[in-house]
């Protein structure tokens, strides 16, 4: 599949297709690896004009990847979370989450504003979703019905529904392997003060970059006027190892004691260097996260869901 579209975006890009796979593994670099091969392909396509048409077919949700743009299937619903509302200087709305799960894996869904108020299924519903899926922070699928997608109730029943919990063991740099969901005990020591933010849909938090004409067009949304959203980059070191890691935009907040908006106009008018400040660089956190590989740059990251600060009395009984 991945030959057949390089081979179709260098035939009407005009491009080699050498240069094509090189556009793709710098879009992968550029999402810090959390989009397959397949996903940025088709984000390249976009950006040369090339169109590339997917028909949907039915798939089990671990067969979903990041970047899928016509996916077709059926979960039950394991878990609502609250509404949570948000704002901006250019927006405001709310999101609520949704966890779908078959016998083969689970996926969070993310409705936007006045999908919510369509949502009208209820914990134990089977549903069949149709629609696209992007990466979440930790490399994960998240679905979304965009413009064209669909949710209704399904008659399929399915019973022997997967849940997947994810326990975080305290992990030494050091024993990093590709793939682990673990606990760090580390401090930040350097930080990569380029590219802090980038634009994002006000409505759905999908990132958009300018066309042609130097507008930002959401594939759900159409023209918008960007927010912005937060990416930390650093090295981690724990004295077994280091590794680079990347905070996203909540997590992001959780580190700089900051939301995203007040850390953009803080950067905006005092600079990069102000807001590193705010970084709690040489102190010693306990970060969550999981290890993937950046295929680019062959090396492990460290992609952080959770901050949090050293609970003293915690670590000593971890000690003895």
């Amino acid at each position: 599949m991945l030959s057949e579209m390089i081979e179709k975006i260098a035939a009407e890009s005009g491009l080699e297709p050498v240069d094509v796979m090189q556009k793709i593994e710098e879009k992968k670099a550029e999402m810090s690896n959390l989009i397959s091969e397949e996903g940025a392909a088709y984000m390249v396509a976009k950006e040369l004009g090339v169109n590339i048409a997917r028909t949907a077919e039915r798939l089990n949700i671990s067969s979903i990847l990041p970047g899928m743009q016509n996916v077709d299937v059926v979960g039950k619903i394991t878990k609502t979370l609250p509404v949570r509302e948000f704002s901006s200087d250019r927006s405001s709305g709310k999101v609520m989450n949704v966890f779908l799960a078959d016998s083969t894996g689970s996926a969070r869904l993310s409705l936007w504003n006045d999908e919510i108020d369509k949502f009208v299924f209820q914990e134990g519903d089977t549903v069949h979703f149709r629609g696209y899926a992007k990466a979440d922070n930790m490399g994960g699928v998240e679905l979304r019905l965009g413009r064209y997608g669909a949710i209704a109730l399904s008659g399929e029943k399915i019973e022997d529904v997967s849940s997947v919990k994810r326990s975080a063991e305290r992990t030494a740099i050091a024993q990093f392997k590709e793939g682990m969901f673990c606990e760090i005990r580390a401090c930040v020591m350097q930080i990569f003060e380029s590219n802090l933010f980038y634009e994002i849909c006000p409505q759905c938090e999908t990132r958009v970059k300018a066309d042609e004409s130097l507008n930002f067009v959401c594939a759900s949304h159409g023209v918008v006027e960007p927010d912005y959203n937060i990416i930390i980059s650093c090295v981690l070191d724990d004295g077994t190892d280091n590794i680079r890691a990347v905070f996203f935009g909540e997590i992001a907040e959780q580190l700089i004691g900051m939301k995203k908006r007040d850390a953009k106009k803080l950067h905006d008018i005092k600079g990069v260097q102000a807001l590193i400040e705010k970084i709690p660089i040489g102190r010693d956190l306990i970060l969550t996260g999981k290890v993937k590989r950046n295929a680019m740059f062959d090396r492990l990251e460290f992609i952080v869901n959770n901050v949090k600060k050293i609970d003293v009395m915690k670590e000593i009984e971890m000690l003895l």
